[in-house]
């Protein structure tokens, strides 16, 4: 019995070897879309109009058709394993199409919070595989006992079923509509499957027509290709087989042919086309794009049967050797007309500071009993959900004060999404925005996933060899979809220009400070790109990012921005010479470290200041920090760690743990040194999307659908914090 145990082992685990991507793919949808908030929040964009809904159904079953036939040639060409297996080989190709079906089930009802339960997923599961065992036997039956005409007649029917259910679930648009009718999408695949060989035999008997001689050469050229195609090169099959298997498969290649051509199409256009990736949606191009990545590594794994040579090694080895002579992930780097601002001459932190203060009060009005706040923003990375945060925070800020606030603001400092939005937000004030919350809102809701997602999930990883494509990565896409937008607003255009739209600040009274926080890849280093210089000897070896460019270099808004925001895999590090740099979130999540330091370096040149002016207006100011945050503090419960994790992966655990715990350190120990500066506790503002004690539920990606958004508003609405914090500032 050990031993039969064994050996059935052993079967699966070469069936699981030969369909390891479709299994592999499978795991993934599932994992993505039940256990991860970024998953669940795409469904919902996916499905919030009809026709996202409408081409996730297309992807849908094109992935099933990719999924099933593809699995199916590599089924026909594995004879050895046929011998041992042959029942497990038959039906793998046809599970693993249903399980599609049955894996986006699963992540459609996860969207309840009271079917997101593993049980419930082992439940649909179980109940899946138990109908298909019942359906399977039941069509096998059905489809022995009856004739040929019945089954096409049947299969029309199951066709014009397939037809209205779409129709329905396209026009209702709704959960329950899609949850309902995908089992009946599922069981008419199943028939579909087991039909076609009886009908494709039937239909070739009475097209027994003499054609003229090119269409018979055509034909029998397309014979022996479905000939090789279906027959394992270490075994020969007899004429009748061959014959058999060209009648029986001819008809569903050139269909599996025709479709992948039009999906093709689709995958193509957008991948080079920004508004139809908007229009199409993330989670049609997900599951379109692991279509064409299964097929066309099933292809290869095809070819290599067939050809006995291991291609997907060759097309590894390929990759790592363009490596050596082709960079794909430059930064975007422009050279400057003439009229451009010397990165050179960007004044020192002292200097920015002095010149701010004297356009943002004036003397002869002051009270000297009155605080004068100086307010330094820190903004927390998360992709859309931190962008939109932070800066409905600010506008809220600066609408709600009637003006006053942007008169306090000095700096601006954030990561990733956080100086997203707060570079959303300078642009607004500077392009005098009316209606300034409203237009940021609109303009950071829009959908920035898609379009470098279709470079992500196919592109990218072919760039190497496409001359031309080498700064076309999914970074630069993301630039892309910051600065275009569908109604074309007045940031996505602030957006498209280069860093000296934020230098200087001629003839306005908004002149603040903006720091977009970087890490170094190579050593963990932290970096900056700030319209001022840092004082070296407070900043230490912080890297100055702008010096690194040559003279009469720049990068548009929008390249600064995502420098910062480059979180692997989604986005690769930027090179900019032999540089790398990603998400500044990686040593500092908040950009508060940097915040620190220019305190520190201020503070210094204020005491100095008093020594000798005693009575000088410095005395008056008090430095306050807004911590604009959207990290859940419900900390995950400590638990036990498998011995083999902690032999093998505690080195990857530690440094993901430490990601988030190094900022909470910086960000505490900022809190601690503004209570110890100013004798109060009061001067640290910590503006939080989420409640104390509550897990993560917004999604942190670059795509927020309207459901969280509209959860957003009320939260800005409703934060105690936050109107606190107005009050205050009216006050001063």
């Amino acid at each position: 019995m050990i031993k039969k145990m064994l050996q059935q082992l052993a079967i699966l685990i070469q069936l699981g070897r030969a369909f390891f991507p479709s299994i592999l793919l499978i795991s993934l949808v599932y994992i993505f879309f039940t256990d991860f908030v970024q998953g669940k929040d795409i469904i919902i964009t996916g499905l919030q109009s009809k026709q996202t809904g409408f081409f996730f159904l297309i992807a849908l079953l094109f992935w099933v058709l990719i999924t099933w036939y593809t699995s199916r040639l590599l089924a026909y060409n594995h004879d050895r394993l046929f011998r041992v297996a042959k029942k497990e080989l038959y039906h793998s190709p046809r599970l693993l199409g249903y399980f599609c079906f049955t894996v986006v089930f699963m992540a459609l009802t996860s969207l309840q919070p009271r079917y997101d339960q593993l049980y419930i997923h082992a439940l649909i599961l179980a109940l899946n595989f138990t109908l298909y065992l019942l359906l399977h036997r039941s069509i096998v039956q059905f489809n022995n006992a009856s004739n040929p005409d019945l089954l096409q007649k049947i299969r029309m029917i199951t066709w014009m079923i397939f037809i209205g259910s779409i129709a329905c679930m396209v026009y209702v648009n709704s959960l329950a509509t899609y949850i309902s009718f995908l089992p009946i999408l599922q069981s008419g695949y199943l028939y579909l499957v087991i039909t076609r060989r009886k009908i494709s035999v039937a239909h070739a008997k009475e097209k027994n027509t003499d054609p003229d001689h090119l269409i018979e050469k055509a034909r029998k050229q397309y014979k022996r290709l479905i000939i090789w195609i279906f027959t394992d090169p270490t075994r020969q099959k007899d004429t009748l087989n061959k014959e058999l298997t060209m009648q029986t498969e001819k008809n569903i290649f050139l269909l599996f042919m025709v479709f992948s051509f039009l999906a093709f199409l689709i995958y193509l256009n957008f991948i080079f086309d920004i508004s139809f990736a908007r229009f199409v949606s993330p989670l049609p191009i997900i599951l379109i794009s692991f279509a064409v990545l299964l097929g066309a590594g099933n292809m290869l794994s095809l070819l290599s049967i067939k050809l006995q040579i291991n291609f997907h090694f060759l097309f590894i080895l390929s990759l790592v050797i363009a490596g050596y002579f082709v960079e794909t992930h430059h930064v975007s780097i422009q050279k400057m007309d003439g009229a451009t601002t010397d990165f050179s001459q960007r004044p020192k932190l002292r200097e920015k500071f002095n010149d701010w203060f004297k356009n943002n009060y004036q003397t002869s009005i002051m009270n000297p009993a009155k605080e004068m706040p100086v307010y330094f923003v820190i903004a927390d990375g998360g992709a859309s959900r931190s962008a939109y945060w932070t800066a409905s925070v600010l506008s809220t800020l600066e609408e709600n004060s009637n003006g006053k606030f942007s008169k306090h603001l000095f700096c601006l400092s954030g990561a990733s999404g956080g100086s997203f939005g707060n570079m959303a937000f300078y642009g607004s004030m500077r392009q005098k925005d009316s209606n300034r919350l409203a237009g940021l809102q609109s303009y950071l809701s829009t959908d920035f996933l898609s379009f470098p997602l279709a470079r992500l999930l196919g592109p990218d990883l072919v760039i190497p060899f496409i001359p031309g494509l080498t700064s076309a990565d999914r970074a630069k896409a993301l630039e892309i979809s910051m600065e275009q937008t569908s109604n074309h607003d007045s940031i996505s255009a602030f957006m498209q220009k280069d860093l000296s739209a934020i230098m200087h600040a001629e003839g306005s009274s908004f002149s603040p400070v903006i720091a977009v926080n970087t890490t170094r890849m190579q050593d963990g280093t932290p970096g900056y790109v700030s319209n001022i210089e840092l004082n070296s000897e407070i900043s230490g070896k912080r890297i100055d990012v702008l010096k690194l460019l040559d003279k009469k270099e720049t990068m548009n808004l929008s390249t600064a921005v995502v420098l910062g925001a480059r979180f692997p895999y989604f986005s690769p590090a930027g090179r900019i010479k032999n540089q790398y740099f990603v998400d500044g979130g990686y040593f500092d999540n908040s950009g508060g470290g940097i915040v620190h330091e220019m305190i520190l370096d201020l503070h210094a040149m204020m005491e100095d200041t008093l020594r000798l002016h005693p009575d000088h207006p410095y005395k008056q100011i008090r430095f306050h920090v807004i911590h604009i945050s959207n990290q859940a503090d419900g900390k995950d419960k400590i638990s036990k760690t498998h011995p083999l994790v902690n032999d093998l992966a505690a080195p990857i655990k530690t440094i993901l743990g430490s990601y988030e715990s190094q900022t909470d350190f910086n960000n505490i120990r900022l809190s601690l040194y503004l209570s110890e500066l100013n004798k109060t506790d009061s001067t640290f503002h910590a503006i939080n999307l989420y409640k104390k004690g509550e897990t993560d539920f917004f999604p942190m990606n670059w795509s927020v659908s309207a459901k969280s958004l509209d959860k957003m508003n009320q939260r800005l609405k409703n934060n105690d914090d936050l109107k606190e914090l107005t009050r205050k500032i009216i006050s001063h």
